[in-house]
């Protein structure tokens, strides 16, 4: 199926963006992101230009544990995403388990029909495969994990950040900028591109990938 990937209606007052948290879930990946969406939401509740940004961690436990041994409280279960426009897919040491749960699965599935963007860091990637949506696409992991990605159905494994239709992913590339923080900049370059200079000058710190040159946009 070809065509110009659908973005959110910028006519709606919010767009719906999610985090998923996991057992053993990388800090980093998650609230990394995190911290720039969450100050991103804060800005665009300050403004009167563009759409509302409403960032959730939603997990299927209220409490998760990290792959750092961080244990943190979710408040929103996993039927909060349910009309998320944009889902975050954090890696970390229990990605592979995520990858065959199938609440986790279920939800990536139900995001893409409905036109979800899906954003993957590092080995979240698996989660992504695991949820059959992998297949035909090109796909950033980790650089240690690009052998198990090859296990699952996928198209081509690459490295950087990248973008193949709705689905964007990074990993598998030496960087001194944070792969969960350059991919939360997309988002807003993405879909709040307003929000990007004023979260970059409140956070002092600027996004040290970009997009890839050789994406396909065409596809869905």
């Amino acid at each position: 199926m070809t065509g110009t990937p659908p973005e959110p209606d910028m006519r709606t007052d919010v767009i719906e963006v999610v985090l998923l948290a996991y057992p053993q879930v990388d800090e980093l990946d998650l609230f990394g992101g995190y911290s720039v969406l969450a100050k991103a939401a804060s800005l665009s509740g300050e403004s009167s230009r563009g759409p509302r940004l409403d960032v959730r961690i939603v997990a299927s436990e209220p409490q998760v544990t990290g792959s750092g041994g961080v244990r943190f409280a979710v408040d929103h279960g996993l039927d909060a995403a349910a009309r998320a426009g944009v889902v975050v897919v954090p890696g970390g040491r229990g990605a592979q388990n995520a990858s065959a749960e199938p609440e986790l699965t279920d939800l990536l599935r139900a995001a893409d029909a409905r036109g979800a963007a899906i954003y993957a860091v590092c080995s979240g990637a698996l989660l992504v495969a695991g949820a059959g949506l992998a297949r035909q696409r090109r796909i950033a992991v980790h650089h240690t994990k690009g052998d198990l990605l090859r296990t699952y159905p996928v198209g081509e494994v690459a490295q950087g950040l990248v973008r193949d239709g709705r689905i964007r992913s990074v990993g598998g590339d030496p960087s001194t900028s944070v792969k969960s923080v350059d991919l939360a900049f997309q988002i807003l370059a993405d879909f709040a591109p307003d929000l990007v200079e004023p979260v970059s000058t409140r956070m002092e710190t600027t996004p040290g990938r970009v997009l890839a040159n050789d994406v396909r946009e065409d596809r869905t």
